[in-house]
């Protein structure tokens, strides 16, 4: 049997509500050559049975049941089943547009890359936006090394918007953590695979739905210790590589920062004190040079270092407050619209159409 050109790995766990929308969404690619992956991780409600269908009804499809092991495991697993010349993976509650991988497949071979990195839509309950990373940041058209671009170090990490080479990923024996859940466990992969790339280039062209349940993703954590563990790890991976390039480190502080802003925003208000002894301790593992001289440290993240070093509380209040204005802000006055609906609300009255509605003392419903 031939390498197929692309292996497609499925991490699957509770989305029984998502998968068949996920799935069929892979089957539809225009690249036909693929092999589908789907890695059962113990799922307690259907996804087994859907697994096993789907197999049934398509040969490309690798039906995978394992113990529940979290989405690491479940992500490595299938890596280690990958037969494809690329690796890329998907979240099973997320879907694709039909021709993603055969985009990301030729210019993969039209470049000799390690990484094809494109954009993505974020499918949130007011509707789909795409990010506008090309628009904030100088990024090259052109093929580059990490280190001449370390501005993903900023983003999300996004591993499954990525197209990798195999080799990279096998011959580096570069995994997914795997520890309980989810957990952020792809931070750390993401900086592995750019890091041991050659070269790798970016596609602005959006392809990936990342499905979205809140508008504010401080919401979608669920203990805010973890940005501060997966912190702790990369840190000590990148010094065990003896990486020194401060643009590097530079982006990665300005992802920590935000990481920060996320859990001060869903803590609890009887574990500030907590939070705030962690904040101090990631800010003081930061080079205080990088900080002072990075061009990508801008002055509002060198003030808010200031603040949560000199009135850690302060600091911590003024993030949960910025959201609480935000949100009467809205509740007062607001006006949405996208390609699916459209909200106006005014002093808590609202009128919208085909669109989540937000709370509201009076709600009038146009459309579904």
């Amino acid at each position: 049997m031939n390498k197929p050109k692309v292996s497609i790995v499925v991490p699957i766990y509770g989305v029984e509500k998502y998968l068949h929308q996920c799935v069929d969404s892979i089957l539809a690619q225009t690249l036909k050559d693929i092999e589908i992956i789907l890695v059962d991780d113990g799922s307690k409600d259907k996804c087994p049975e859907i697994v096993d269908e789907y197999a049934k009804k398509d040969l490309r499809i690798v039906a995978v049941h394992q113990p529940n092991g979290g989405y690491g495991r479940a992500v490595n697993h299938g890596i280690e089943l990958a037969k494809g010349e690329y690796i890329g993976i998907i979240e099973p509650d997320d879907w694709i547009e039909p021709d993603m991988y055969e985009k990301l497949y030729e210019k993969a071979v039209q470049t000799n890359v390690d990484i094809v990195k494109s954009n993505f839509l974020n499918a949130l309950p007011s509707g789909t936006r795409k990010n506008r990373w090309k628009a904030h940041f100088d990024i090259p058209e052109e093929p580059f090394h990490f280190k001449d671009c370390p501005v993903f170090l900023y983003f999300h990490p996004s591993i499954w918007s990525c197209l990798y080479k195999a080799a990279l990923i096998k011959e580096n024996h570069i995994r997914v953590q795997e520890i309980p859940g989810a957990g952020w466990s792809d931070n750390l992969f993401q900086i592995k695979t750019m890091h041991y790339s050659q070269k790798m280039v970016y596609i602005d062209d959006a392809f990936y739905h990342y499905r979205r349940l809140n508008e504010d993703d401080a919401k979608d954590l669920k203990d805010w210790h973890i940005p501060f563990n997966r912190t702790k790890e990369i840190h000590q991976w990148m010094n065990e590589q003896n990486i020194t390039d401060q643009d590097i480190w530079g982006c990665l502080y300005k992802r920590e920062f935000a990481y920060i802003g996320i859990a001060c925003r869903m803590v609890p208000w009887n574990q500030i004190k907590q939070l705030c002894s962690d904040i101090v301790q990631c800010i003081n593992n930061m080079d205080s040079d990088i900080l002072s001289n990075c061009r990508f440290i801008k002055e509002k993240e060198r003030k808010r270092k200031n603040l949560f070093l000199k009135h850690p509380i302060l600091g911590v209040l003024m993030c949960k407050n910025k959201v609480f204005h935000k949100q009467i802000r809205r509740f007062l006055f607001s006006v949405h619209v996208t390609s699916e609906g459209w909200l106006i609300q005014f002093l808590g009255v609202q009128i919208s159409k085909n669109f989540k509605d937000r709370p509201a003392l009076i709600k009038i419903k146009l459309g579904k």
